[in-house]
């Protein structure tokens, strides 16, 4: 393996993490052949109560077992808990959208694919604009269509994933935070990691951001779309702890706990238009930037809020990093741009 090294020691870098303008708290996780090799847990869930203003309650000491919100790293395992219901019906990523929803039978729509969905090539905008309450997403499956059919290049967008969410609600006629959990979350002993967290637990959940309309963030959904759609859908919504998204990076590393098939269908890549930035499972990413420092076949997935993990499918190593980069705001941009580096510490203090 040939990798990139940092100058920076990992301590040195995770304490940078936990600065003032970056963020308040970190977990990082890395472990070799499923043995844990490094464990960081340092900072606190909460500094602020508005922008610039501390907080009045000094935030809970982080540990490993601290729930994050997931953000984007939801989609993962929505994308786990689709495939498996399509598995089980004998189904795959080509089955057309239109077979199970209807909002899609029209003749521009009806050839798209799962897919599409899970690559990002569904022709959606990015964004969702409508934030007003929704839940139920009555408005958003009445009017979030595709804007280009069919689509000509990959663009990252959450209304994917937020229609995933739908389609297996509809595949399994349950709702996404019961079907993701009898799916994946339980077989895997992910029991730290869930939808809407109970109110008596929010304290203990790292913070996120200070919203004009909501205040301090925190126990809730950041996303505002999926807030505004109830809070569980499938581009966020799962707040989770380190381990068991180690748990899952393991899982994704090793194929234990999925069928072969659901394996490959995470771990390998599939064609994309040209230009896109990375190469694409179905629901996961390849060869992005910040895992330079790992070989190009290792899988990985970000989340707004500041979460992160990656793993090498058939390979040796997993990593999961998270935190609250948000927090009190989202002007920061240093730890997109650090990641790369605490990867490549993590990759060198493993002797790897």
């Amino acid at each position: 393996m040939t990798l990139a090294r940092s100058t920076d020691t990992l301590d040195g870098l995770l304490q940078r993490v936990v600065s003032p303008g970056i963020g308040c708290g970190a977990v990082l996780l890395t472990a070799v052949d499923g043995t844990v090799v490094s464990d960081h847990a340092l900072g606190t869930t909460r500094q602020y109560d508005s922008v610039d203003v501390p907080t009045t309650v000094p935030g809970k000491p982080v540990t490993r077992d601290t729930a994050f919100d997931l953000a984007s790293l939801t989609k993962p395992l929505v994308a786990a808990t689709l495939l498996t219901e399509l598995a089980e019906r004998g189904y795959g990523p080509e089955l057309p959208v239109a077979e199970v929803l209807s909002e899609f039978r029209t003749p521009e729509a009806q050839s798209l694919t799962v897919g599409h969905l899970l690559t990002h090539t569904f022709g959606f905008t990015p964004t969702w604009p409508d934030r007003s309450p929704d839940p139920g997403g009555r408005r958003f499956r009445a009017a979030a269509q595709p804007s280009r059919v069919p689509m000509p290049q990959h663009e990252y967008s959450c209304l994917n994933f937020i229609w995933a969410g739908y389609l297996a609600e509809a595949l399994a006629e349950a709702p996404l935070p019961e079907l993701v959990r009898r799916r994946v979350l339980d077989p895997l002993g992910m029991r730290g990691t869930g939808y809407l967290p109970a109110r008596e637990h929010w304290s203990s959940i790292a913070a996120t951001e200070f919203q004009p309309a909501r205040g301090m963030v925190q126990g809730q959904v950041h996303d505002e779309t999926a807030f505004a759609l109830g809070g569980a859908v499938g581009n966020a919504g799962i707040f989770g702890t380190a381990p068991d998204i180690m748990r899952f990076a393991e899982t994704v590393r090793t194929g234990t706990g999925l069928t072969p098939q659901v394996h490959t269908w995470l771990t390998e890549p599939v064609q994309l238009p040209a230009g896109a930035p990375y190469e694409h499972t179905y629901g996961l990413r390849r060869a992005e930037p910040w895992c330079a420092a790992t070989p190009r076949t290792a899988v990985s997935h970000t989340g707004f809020t500041g979460t992160a993990f990656l793993t090498e499918p058939g390979g040796s190593f997993s990593l999961v990093l998270f935190t609250n980069r948000v927090h009190p705001t989202r002007t920061q941009t240093a730890l997109p741009t650090m990641r790369a580096s605490i990867v490549a510490a993590a990759v060198s203090s493993a002797g790897l």
